[in-house]
Parts: C-alpha cells; sequence; structure tokens
C-alpha cells in the first residue's frame, strides 16, 4: 500500500511542481532538484538499496526536464506532462524488480539527457571546455545505473571506457552541420551499443549472433537519421 500511495504522491507532484514552475527557469531547476531529492529518499526507505540502484527515478526526472524545457508549444508540453507522470507512476511501482518496462525507461532517459544536452549546447553556445566534462559525467552515471544489480571488479573500468568513447564522439558531433536531435540519436546509438555488448558480456550472454542483430539495429537507425536529416550547409 505504501508503495501504490507513495507512488501516486510522487506522480502528482512531479505534474504540479513542473507545471508551476515552467515559466522560469532557474525556479524550474531547482524544484525539479528538490524532487529528485525527495524521491530518492522515499526510494531509499522504501527499498533500502544502494544509491547506484536509485539512481534510475533520477536519470527519469533530469530526461524528462530536458524535453519539457525544449518543447515549443504549450498544449504539447501538458500532453507531455500527462503522459510523462503516469510513466513516473509505474516507473516508481515496479522500482526494485528486473523488467523490460525499466530497462526501455532507463534507455529513453538516456536518449532525453543526450537530447537535452546537445539543445542546450546549440542554444546556448556551450563552450568545449563545459561540454565535454559534462557529457562525461552523465555517461559515467548513466553507465553505473546500467550496470547496478551485480558486483564484477571490472565494472569500473567500463565506466570510464564508455564515458571516455561518449565524451570523443560527442566532440565531434558537436561541429556536425545537423540538427541537435540527429546528434543526440547518433550518440546514443554509440552508448547503446557500448552498453549492452558490456552487459551481455559480464552475464555470459554475448553471442555471434547478438553482435549481428545489434549492429544492424543499430546501423538501420543511423541510416534512417542520418539519410533523412537536413545537413545545414557548411560555409
Amino acid at each position: 500500500m505504501f508503495t501504490k500511495i507513495s507512488s501516486l504522491t510522487l506522480a502528482i507532484l512531479l505534474f504540479l511542481v513542473v507545471l508551476g514552475s515552467q515559466s522560469h527557469l532557474y525556479v524550474f531547476g531547482i524544484s525539479l532538484a528538490v524532487l529528485m531529492l525527495a524521491t530518492f529518499a522515499i526510494n531509499y526507505k522504501r527499498l533500502n538499496f544502494t544509491w547506484p540502484h536509485l539512481l534510475l527515478p533520477v536519470i527519469y526526472l533530469l530526461g524528462l526536464g530536458s524535453i519539457f524545457i525544449i518543447i515549443p508549444l504549450s498544449a504539447l508540453r501538458i500532453i507531455f506532462l500527462i503522459l510523462a507522470s503516469v510513466v513516473f507512476y509505474f516507473l516508481e511501482i515496479k522500482l526494485g524488480r528486473e523488467s523490460h518496462f525499466l530497462q526501455n525507461i532507463y534507455l529513453l532517459s538516456v536518449f532525453a539527457l543526450y537530447l537535452g544536452l546537445f539543445a542546450f549546447q546549440y542554444y546556448f553556445k556551450l563552450a568545449f571546455f563545459w561540454f565535454i566534462p559534462i557529457c562525461f559525467a552523465l555517461t559515467y552515471f548513466f553507465t553505473i545505473q546500467g550496470f547496478a544489480g551485480f558486483s564484477l571488479p571490472a565494472k569500473k573500468y567500463f565506466y570510464i571506457l564508455i564515458a571516455t568513447v561518449c565524451s570523443e564522439a560527442a566532440t565531434g558531433l558537436i561541429i556536425w552541420p545537423t540538427h541537435y536531435f540527429v546528434d543526440a540519436v547518433v550518440l546514443f546509438c554509440i552508448f547503446y551499443a557500448l552498453w549492452i555488448f558490456s552487459f551481455s558480456a559480464f552475464f555470459g550472454k554475448l553471442t555471434r549472433q547478438k553482435v549481428y542483430w545489434q549492429l544492424i539495429l543499430v546501423s538501420m537507425v543511423l541510416l534512417i537519421t542520418l539519410s533523412t536529416a537536413a545537413w545545414r550547409p557548411i560555409r
């Protein structure tokens, strides 16, 4: 009962907090940060997990905030916020259990944060010496959450490896003459391939067929994205 009540309360708070603070960027950021701390505290009390296991709601809220900010129309923002609040409720209900739903939410949250990062760099002309460390830090925490749930000494090396590769890829992507959505898709595909191969290898489930299938899937997404992208002329 406590799980359902706390999940519903957090979902309602999410809707009210985001809707009420959207007109002021700083208030929006602070309100979202307070909500993340409250979510973390409630989930810690409810599940008594270590902090890597509790990163998923935080990553989700950060991704939600990133997407919400860049949606231009108020009506679309409201629709998005309603759907996001419903998803957040089910995320909280299922948190602590292994499920494909949580895995998909994790991947969507990663993409949302990459999209928000490239959008922020596009609109505010974020300098390299800020953009790259932020990308590295985000990817590092993505990997910590993505590898939570099992103990293996080699994991810590993959945190740094995946974060470094994605940061280097992001460095090249920000000079591409493409929309920030395209950049986010490409970087997400790189992260996804590295994460899924590493995760599968840790559990001894990385097979030749899986490698081929995932590479085909990623290649198809990249092909469709890049072939339909509106490339800006280079001057």
